[in-house]
């Protein structure tokens, strides 16, 4: 499945009078902007906004009918009706294709607040588009159980899954096995931890 195929499959929870601009369009901009190494709505929007012409060239009309460029708040508000989740199940067919995954642990910088530790995180990326597909919060350092929930959301079924050395350790590789998946440190007939 195309990713635009997976873009047009999110339902469009704006207004009826404000969905001048179709959401898989709009969706298409964002994600090309982000390929292009853009992070911010604004640096999207920018981006986009430079290249109106290309894209509407490429896009299919039913995307992107009209010749003008979106305001930036028609992107911002297309965002906040946005639900993540309904959002990620439509680009499950995508991402289906990816050969592994990476699981890495992060400390969120800016996070620290008033003597608190920064905010930890686990990801889940791509080994194939690259892109984080997953982010779940490590409580209490707690990076095996985090490691273990990730491995819940997502189908690792035939594909290889890697880690750092702190969370390649037997539980872990043992859920990847369980799953159908294998990891560097094992798989389905080798897997001795």
């Amino acid at each position: 499945m195309t990713l635009l195929a997976c873009l047009q499959a999110v339902p469009d929870a704006r207004s009826r009078h404000r969905r001048e601009y179709p959401l898989a369009g709009l969706l298409a901009v964002l994600v090309l902007a982000a390929a292009h190494g853009e992070n911010s709505l604004r640096g999207m929007w920018l981006w986009g906004k430079e290249r109106v012409q290309v894209l509407r060239s490429a896009l299919p009309s039913e995307v992107w009918p009209k010749a003008k460029f979106p305001a930036l708040g028609t992107f911002w508000y297309a965002l906040q009706k946005l639900d993540a989740g309904v959002l990620e199940a439509a680009l499950q067919g995508w991402v289906k294709e990816e050969r592994g995954y990476v699981v890495d642990g992060k400390h969120l910088r800016g996070s620290k607040r008033e003597g608190a530790q920064a905010l930890q995180v686990l990801i889940l990326a791509g080994q194939q588009w690259r892109q984080v597909l997953r982010q779940v919060a490590v409580p209490d350092g707690d990076e095996m159980g985090a490691a273990i929930r990730l491995l819940a959301t997502v189908d690792v079924e035939g594909k290889v899954v890697s880690a750092d050395a702190g969370i390649l350790k037997a539980p872990f590789v043992q859920e990847v096995v369980k799953k159908g998946g294998a990891t560097l440190a094992g798989s389905k007939t080798t897997n001795q931890s």
